[in-house]
């Protein structure tokens, strides 16, 4: 079985408990690979992930990264990308063949609207994560023609809830990333009820996280899996300590 995660840490610090125990389920989890997002150099994996890609920081963030990529398999080339702070991508070798890894931040509802993150663009809400669903679909389609054959995974914070047409997002922004990845021939694996079996409530919100962080891939390469499974895992830990505000998720899969 191989495994492949993605989860945002929420800007984690250096030598604090919540970055340990973020560390350590990490290490728990034990991926073949894990897209972080909103993560730092406070998280270093390198013992256990040789190959890394990771974004540019910004000015105002210079130990912070939006995205990296941490594998257990060769990352042999690194290719473009829409955005050097907000997404990376590269061709892993993976031990069924080489695969293209793409790592992603889609803007949250305010981005553009006000605050720092984005700065002030003038935007409605929700208007820049619609302008970056077709973008960074351009994007994917590029990185698959210019790299025919291989099929393409993409993980990372998409800021828009994708089960049952509820929570976080609109049905515009949805249907719009609906329409591109069947374009591309691409599935999102990550549409599915994490409260069923793998999430549980909140310790202080008493509520359970609805999932925004998502994992597609060709569809290519999805039929010639011989089983898989979707599951996610709690951003606090057993004891209700927390480890970020975003839950994990993960696909596993057999070929």
């Amino acid at each position: 079985m191989y495994k492949i995660s993605t989860w945002n840490l929420e800007r984690p610090k250096s030598n604090t408990k919540k970055t340990k125990l973020a560390i350590n389920k990490i290490l728990e989890e034990d991926s073949d690979i894990i897209v972080l997002t909103e993560t730092s150099n406070a998280v270093n994996l390198s013992s256990n992930y040789p190959y890394s890609l990771s974004t540019e920081s910004y000015d105002r963030t210079p130990t912070e990264q939006w995205v990296t990529i941490w594998s257990k398999w060769p990352i042999i080339r690194q290719l473009r990308t829409i955005d050097s702070k907000r997404t990376i991508c590269g061709i892993i070798e993976s031990a069924f063949g080489n695969i293209i890894l793409y790592g992603t931040i889609i803007p949250y509802h305010m981005a553009g609207v006000s605050g720092t993150r984005y700065g002030n663009l003038n935007y409605k809400a929700w208007e820049f994560h619609e302008i970056d669903l077709h973008a960074q679909s351009e994007n994917w389609s590029e990185l698959l023609k210019n790299n025919e054959g291989l099929p393409l995974i993409i993980a990372g914070d998409f800021n828009q809830t994708r089960f049952n047409n509820i929570g976080y997002g609109t049905k515009r922004v949805r249907e719009i990333l609906n329409q591109n990845l069947q374009n591309l021939e691409l599935s999102c694996v990550t549409e599915i009820d994490f409260s069923e079996n793998y999430l549980s409530k909140d310790p202080k919100k008493n509520s359970i996280r609805k999932n925004i962080d998502h994992i597609c891939i060709s569809n290519s390469l999805l039929n010639q899996f011989e089983s898989y499974r979707v599951g996610a895992w709690n951003h606090f830990t057993l004891n209700g300590d927390y480890m970020s505000d975003h839950n994990g998720v993960y696909l596993k899969f057999k070929l």
